[in-house]
């Protein structure tokens, strides 16, 4: 098994290979195993504010990223207590559905440079995908699907990106069993 060190860095991709920010005294050969870390995203890149839809947990950590990068957003979320909660906050909420134009205006669409649609339900997502770039031609749509083939349905239907719920677990799946393998003794030979 190999050992482990308590030292740790950070580093930047760059042209495919990671830069350490700092010196380290790690031997010849040490492996290293690499995360990414999402990191404030750069207020040049949104040229607009963003509508949430959805304030579960994918909902909820994009508007942590967008707080920490001091995005302006608004939330679309049919939850009333959610809505009444976030309100006593100073979120800008609204109670309401995104497959209802009404809603859509009123969380800011046609000021809006980013739609993000985190909820779970697909068809929801569609209908709102389908509405929104009917209404807003240029607006950024990231949208969530469970499945890679409702993933290509929200594509056709306008979305711009679209997260995979089935792949994102696959990757998850992927990478818990190949950390375990790394760890596993070599086996010995008969």
């Amino acid at each position: 098994m190999p050992s482990t060190f308590d030292q740790s860095t950070t580093g930047t991709l760059r042209d495919g290979r990671v830069h350490l920010d700092g010196r380290v005294d790690w031997p010849e050969g040490t492996v290293v195993e690499i995360s990414r870390v999402v990191t404030p995203i750069d207020l040049g890149a949104i040229d607009g504010p963003v509508i949430v839809v959805g304030f579960g947990l994918a909902g909820r950590c994009v508007a942590d990223l967008l707080d920490s990068s001091n995005v302006p957003f608004s939330i679309i979320e049919r939850n009333p207590v959610t809505v009444e909660t976030q309100t006593a906050l100073g979120r800008t909420i609204i109670e309401g559905d995104a497959e209802d134009a009404d809603t859509l205006i009123s969380a800011g669409l046609h000021g809006a440079s980013i739609l993000a649609l985190t909820i779970p339900d697909e068809e929801a997502v569609l209908a709102a995908t389908s509405l929104a770039r009917r209404l807003s031609p240029t607006i950024h749509i990231i949208a969530r699907t469970n499945y890679s083939s409702q993933g290509m349905k929200a594509s056709q239907v306008g979305a711009n990106d679209v997260i995979k719920a089935e792949q994102a677990v696959a990757l998850q799946f992927y990478e818990k069993l190949r950390r375990r393998l790394r760890a596993m003794p070599e086996p010995t030979p008969p």
